[in-house]
């Protein structure tokens, strides 16, 4: 695939189709709180009384809010009250400012632009708060998730390193690898590959690049309570995060995408660091250290063919470590809240940069956070979202960057003109419309986490429900199209009368006359609305029906990991009944993998599932099988 290159900043791209623009609208129309920093106004107070509790105790109110609705909504709400509350509460505490000489401290240790060191003077929480707050608790819920009690005799170091793979194995299987690309305008097989996006919004997706999947790690470790970082070359501390990286020839992208400037990301085990190759979801077979002292030692890893990241001996000799944290945790006021609300919310939201700096052995690693690069890890969140929803970008939204990623979304390639439809470009514009809102509902629903966001958070039973309804609703749809073997002539006898009405209405020569004609357009859609359902049947119920059926069988595969994870650590009589527990959970699993390869045939060209299935199908099938 040939790439284009181009500059990435904030709204890059534009609609490659018009019928896109239209999703994006219908999308907007439904509700975009599945954003973080969307959703409705926060609600004025109706309880007089309640008001009254609130500015007596305002970090209570706050404490009791975010118990109830942790996602972003319910943080903005949280927040924005939270700010009136303490105004009217003189004696609660209150964040402390950023001295002067706290923020010069603080610059000379992280690099840090205008817009981040404005961010950082507010002692009140600001628009970008509730987005940071919700992403540190879906983090925090995905964490919990994944822990188990250690190993009778283990050291914490020992303990930690277990805890660093399960969590990197965890981001592997929520995160496979294809690089967001998008089609170049007007030249046919040339792509753009995309910078990248905050952890919250590729867990949402489900695949993304490398340098992503070092993001959502770096993310969990906050919540895990470990260290982590990144590893790159010397000359990494300045270059952006969409540095690209060529193959020999310079012809190709190494790793397929903008690899970024790290080729491994680690977490710290004492005075050494434990590295992670994000491309292959294994952990080197050195820590850094060991790594460092003898890279030789190691050389068929480096010249494997799986070495996708173009990562070298001579690379290993000269590894480098850096520190990226959000420019949000570094806020006096996210140490407050985090104090106030340990209790209530049990997230990591402000982090030490001194004290996590001289975690890590000589030489102490610098922080990553380029003043000019927006896609940093520090600021990407700000840099991707929108000014409305507590974001930098100013772009016009259909330009917009998350207008983009939304886009994304909707397997495009499916979503194809119905043959009755060609040449009639409205209404084809209105069938994708109905079949991508269709999907958009049912795994992007703005009103609920949507099923994969369940699955991370470790919502196992919420999830499977959830996803059971969508297998019986793509399901109906199936079943209509086996039902009306004849619907063929009746759809081409509408599309045909469709394109008289609309040819109508494009030549009513009064607006009282383009008025009758827009009513009968409408009186079709309408009277025919059946014929319409089984028209949007043929492309979106065979696909909804797969994905469901997909992440049941992602869901079933958690919760095998997590029954298996405390095998891992348990002993005596515990083992034993985990062990019957972990096979039954993997058999469970192993069959909802083979049905989906009954229906994957509609999915068999999105790009990375395959691979991604299969090595999950093999791991269900081997562990279901052991003795």
């Amino acid at each position: 695939m040939k790439h284009a290159a181009r500059s990435h900043e904030s709204g890059v791209g534009s609609l490659s189709r018009p019928w896109l623009a239209g999703i994006v609208t219908l999308a907007a129309g439904i509700g975009i709180a599945l954003l973080p920093g969307c959703g409705k106004p926060p609600p004025q107070r109706k309880d007089e009384k309640d008001s009254v509790a609130a500015k007596v105790k305002p970090w209570e109110a706050a404490g009791k809010r975010l118990r109830k609705e942790f996602d972003a909504a319910g943080c903005k709400t949280a927040l924005v009250l939270l700010n009136t509350d303490l105004e009217a509460a003189p004696d609660a505490p209150k964040p402390a400012p950023l001295t002067p000489e706290a923020e010069a401290a603080l610059a000379a240790l992280v690099p840090l632009n205008a817009e981040d060191k404005a961010g950082l003077r507010d002692t009140a929480y600001t628009t970008h708060d509730p987005v940071y707050l919700a992403e540190c608790l879906y983090m925090r819920d995905a964490a919990r998730s994944l822990d188990v009690p250690a190993r009778a005799g283990q050291t914490p170091d020992q303990t930690a390193a277990d805890a660093a793979d399960r969590g990197f194995a965890w981001v592997c299987r929520s995160v496979y690898i294809n690089p967001w690309q998008v089609p170049v305008p007007g030249q046919p097989g040339v792509s753009q590959p995309m910078p990248p996006v905050p952890p919250v919004y590729v867990l949402r997706r489900g695949y993304g690049s490398g340098l992503e999947r070092m993001y959502v790690f770096l993310a969990l470790l906050q919540q895990m309570g470990l260290d982590g970082c990144l590893v790159g070359s010397p000359e990494a501390k300045d270059q952006p995060a969409t540095f690209p990286v060529f193959s020999p020839d310079k012809k190709a992208l190494l790793t397929g995408g903008l690899r970024g400037p790290f080729w491994a990301v680690g977490v710290r085990i004492g005075n050494d660091v434990r590295l992670y190759d994000p491309w292959r979801a294994q952990p080197f077979p050195a820590t850094l250290n060991a790594l460092k002292a003898n890279p030789d030692a190691h050389k068929a890893w480096f010249e494997d063919k799986a070495n996708v990241s173009g990562v070298t001996v001579d690379d290993a000799k000269r590894a480098t470590v850096y520190l990226a944290v959000p420019v949000n945790s570094l806020a006096p006021r996210m140490a407050t809240l985090e104090q106030q609300l340990k209790a209530d919310i049990g997230a990591k939201l402000a982090i030490d940069p001194v004290a996590l700096r001289n975690g890590f052995a000589d030489p102490k690693p610098a922080y990553w956070n380029p003043l000019n690069d927006g896609f940093a890890y520090g600021r990407i969140s700000r840099t991707f979202l929108p000014v409305d929803d507590g974001g930098s970008d100013k772009s016009p939204q259909g330009s917009r960057l998350i207008d983009q990623y939304m886009r994304s979304q909707f397997p495009a390639e499916v979503l194809t003109i119905p043959g009755e439809l060609r040449g009639n470009d409205e209404a084809a514009e209105r069938i994708r419309a109905l079949m991508a809102g269709a999907y958009l509902m049912a795994f992007f629903n703005p009103t609920n986490p949507n099923p994969r966001e369940r699955i991370q958070r470790g919502q196992f039973q919420d999830a499977a429900r959830d996803l059971v309804v969508r297998q019986d609703q793509f399901g109906h749809g199936l079943e209509r199209l086996r039902n009306n073997p004849n619907a063929e002539e009746e759809i081409r006898k509408w599309a045909a009368d469709a394109r008289d009405l609309y040819n109508q209405q494009g030549l009513a020569a009064t607006p009282e006359a383009r008025q009758q004609a827009v009513a009968a357009v409408e009186e079709h859609w309408r009277r025919n609305a059946a014929l319409v359902q089984i028209l949007i049947d043929r492309v979106s119920a065979e696909l909804g029906h797969a994905e469901a059926t997909l992440l049941l069988a992602l869901c079933k595969h958690e919760q095998a990991e997590r029954v298996q994870a405390r095998l891992e650590q348990a002993t005596g009589a515990e083992a034993e009944q985990l062990k019957k527990d972990s096979v039954d959970a993997w058999k469970a699993a192993h069959g909802e993998w083979q049905t989906y390869a009954e229906r994957a045939r509609v999915q068999v060209g999105f790009a990375g599932r395959a691979a991604f299935v299969q090595s999950l199908t093999a791991r269900a099938e081997k562990l279901a099988n052991q003795k």
